[in-house]
This record gives structure tokens, sequence and C-alpha cells, in this order.
């Protein structure tokens, strides 16, 4: 299986992605292309009792630089990689599926005597986790992926499918909440959700 690429700008076979990033960093002389930068924070791995399966969550933090009516805009977004790999014969570890989880995002003015107005409610209706990032992407032309995971409900749907993963059950590859039922979007919390309910212990 080829692994597809999870952020938001850009869905695809990981060789899609690489081209589409080195195109982007070429472009990004003009200003008004994103330019962004990676930084992991630190990593995590939970490995079922059989030592066959695992779940590996890295930390990350993700920079954009975009200029808007002569504006230059810092954007960074907390973000955790969910990769879910299990052990192939011969002993070799291989990826299942892996995604990204975004819990929150900020955009700032990169000199702190410019400003930038932005329609509060525009971004209100993005997701929670990246709402900045996603109208910033509109607004280079880049449609952005609304479904990805944030901080929320779905943030635990995610959880329950890692457990799946490392239970040997089935797990579907792009790992969004729309397909369990009691999924609910970004923001809508309730005490029949999964975040409601409490059954995941793990809030890190």
């Amino acid at each position: 299986m080829t692994p597809t690429s999870p952020p938001s700008w850009k869905q695809g076979a990981i060789d899609e992605f690489i081209e589409a990033a080195k195109a982007g960093f070429a472009a990004a002389s003009s200003f008004m292309y994103m330019y962004i930068l990676h930084g992991t924070c630190g990593s995590s791995v939970e490995v079922d009792p059989a030592l066959a399966r695992a779940v590996c969550k890295v930390k990350t933090t993700s920079t954009c630089r975009f200029t808007f009516g002569g504006v230059a805009m810092d954007h960074e977004a907390d973000c955790r990689f969910f990769v879910l790999l299990e052990q192939k014969r011969g002993g070799r570890w291989g990826v299942c599926s892996y995604t990204l989880l975004f819990d929150k995002d900020m955009f700032v003015p990169a000199h702190p005597a410019k400003t930038l107005q932005i329609s509060e409610e525009e971004v209100e209706r993005l997701p929670s986790g990246y709402r900045y990032r996603a109208w910033a992407e509109g607004r280079t032309g880049h449609s952005s992926k609304l479904n990805l995971n944030s901080h929320g409900p779905e943030r635990d749907v995610l959880y329950g499918k890692c457990r799946d993963g490392l239970e040997g059950r089935a797990v579907k590859p792009d790992l969004t909440g729309a397909d369990v039922p009691d999924w609910k979007p970004s923001g809508i919390q309730d005490k029949t959700s999964w975040w409601g309910r409490g059954l995941l212990s793990d809030r890190g």
C-alpha cells in the first residue's frame, strides 16, 4: 500500500506530496505562496502485548509565512502525527496508515506594527484546530481538506481507532471521524459523544 499524505493543503500519494512541496518552495519567493517548515517536538510509541502492532505519536509544529496586501503573516500550528504500524513476516515493521491531528493554530503579523483584518465569521466556519491555516490556504488558491482531525470530539474518535489498530481490528486508511456513528464536528460536544463519555484515558 502507498501511504497517503494527510495535510490540509495536499492529499495524495507521498511522491505527489513531495513534488507539490518542491513546487511550493520554488514559488515561495513570490511571498504570495505559502512557505512551510516543520519541526518535531518528541514522540511516544505504544505497542500491543504480542509486539505485533504499534501506534507512534509524533508531536510537531508547522510554521508558514504568508503575505496578504503587503502584510507578512506567520502561521503556527501544533499538530500530532499518528502512525499505525504492524509487524510483517520476517519481523519487518510496516506502516498501515497515518494521519494528522491539529490541536490549535494561530496567525500573527511578522512586523508587530502591521495588522491584517480577517473576517471572524469566515474563520469561525472552519475547523477549530487549523482554521487560520485553512483560511490562508484558501486565499492562496488552495482548497483545504476540511474534515481532518481537530482537538475536540474528533480526537477521541481518532484515539479509539488507534486502539482498534492495536487490538487488531480494521481501521479505515484516512482515519477521519466521519464514518463513526456518534462522530460530531469540531466544537460540538455533548454527553453522548466520545469526548463527553471520556472512554479514553490518554489526554496528551
